[in-house]
């Protein structure tokens, strides 16, 4: 099936759904609701890992769709499909989605309350889909993102994580996620699979939070394991329509350098938009040759309650070329 008559199938299977939840007695479940958004990237980047690409213009997509059940009003049955062609120039932004064209379920957990505690379980829990502390506020849609060792959100398989907060504003939480898990024909924490702990502890309060990430991959699936730690606080003043964040993340890895990653972003609201703008360094252990830093800026603004647009410009050290990579892109972002 070719994929736009996937993108066509996806919503109208769904849609045979909603008559049947409309009655509780005969339905499948209580209430599901989809939501989804649709990403058109188009922009050009000097150098980009390749020679004369300052003259090209490039563009890329990424489609997602959010399908969300409940069985009891206080649970959730999660599933996250996307489809996406990012491989070029582009391919290092935010919203970058690869899988070749090809529809693909990226997340699928079960989540319940358990007293003063949520259990999320699932054949796909994402690491980024059960951290409960939050270590940045900044808006992360553009080029840069804060804790880029350990919030990698590339670490995905068969897990269990364990949730908890409070009215005061504390969270914590703890994950198990076997890599390798994916494969079906391997095990849960098996010795040939890449097993992945994370840790996290924070507080979230009005205007003013923060939070601690440790996370360790044993390496076992051939894999370079590694060993993180990072945190971040993000602060927004009355006085002013801004949020402040700033971060710092350490991995170690059981093979090649130590590495240091400093995050600094902030959001300003200016007329109808965000104007938002960051820096980060990353620093290699022993290596200047591998040290980088980057920039961006941007500035966000809805068109309609379901569309925003977003031009802005960015400049990243490529450590491969000693060059810059700088772009101009522009990414308008269809909601529904």
């Amino acid at each position: 099936m070719k994929f736009f008559q996937r993108l066509l199938a996806a919503p109208a299977a769904l849609g045979l759904m909603a008559p049947v939840a409309a009655n509780a007695d005969t339905a499948f479940v209580s209430t599901t609701n989809l939501s989804g958004s649709a990403v058109f990237t188009v922009g050009s980047v000097s150098d980009g890992g390749t020679t004369d690409t300052e003259e090209e213009l490039y563009m890329q997509y990424a489609y997602e769709l959010e399908i969300s059940s409940s069985f009891t009003g206080e649970d959730l049955l999660y599933a996250g499909i996307e489809a996406g062609n990012a491989s070029g120039p582009l391919a290092n932004m935010d919203s970058a989605a690869e899988g070749g064209n090809d529809l693909s379920v990226d997340s699928l957990f079960y989540s319940f309350p358990v007293g003063d505690l949520e259990v999320t379980a699932g054949p796909l829990v994402d690491q980024d889909d059960v951290l409960a502390a939050t270590t940045s506020a900044y808006s992360g849609a553009f080029r840069l993102s804060a804790m880029p060792f350990s919030e990698a959100g590339e670490e995905t398989g068969p897990g269990v994580a364990v949730s908890y907060s409070n009215d005061n504003g504390l969270v914590a939480s703890a994950s198990f996620i076997s890599v390798g898990g994916t494969d079906a024909t391997k095990g849960i924490n098996a010795d040939d699979a890449d097993d992945v702990s994370t840790f996290t502890v924070g507080y979230d309060g009005d205007g003013f939070g923060g939070g601690l990430v440790i996370a360790s991959n044993d390496g076992e699936g051939g894999t370079t394991g590694y060993d993180t730690f990072g945190g971040g606080i993000y602060y927004s003043p009355e006085s002013i329509d801004a949020t402040f964040s700033i971060a710092y993340d350490t991995t170690d890895p059981e093979t090649g350098a130590d590495q240091t990653d400093l995050f600094v972003g902030v959001d300003y609201e200016v007329g109808p938009g965000t104007l938002s703008a960051a820096y980060n360094s990353t620093d290699v252990d022993g290596s200047d040759s591998e040290d980088s830093t980057g920039f961006e800026v941007s500035y966000t603004y809805a068109l309609n309650d379901n569309v925003t647009v977003t031009p802005g410009f960015f400049t990243v050290e490529d450590t491969s070329t000693g060059e810059d990579d700088s772009g101009v892109v522009v990414e308008t972002v269809f909601s529904f």
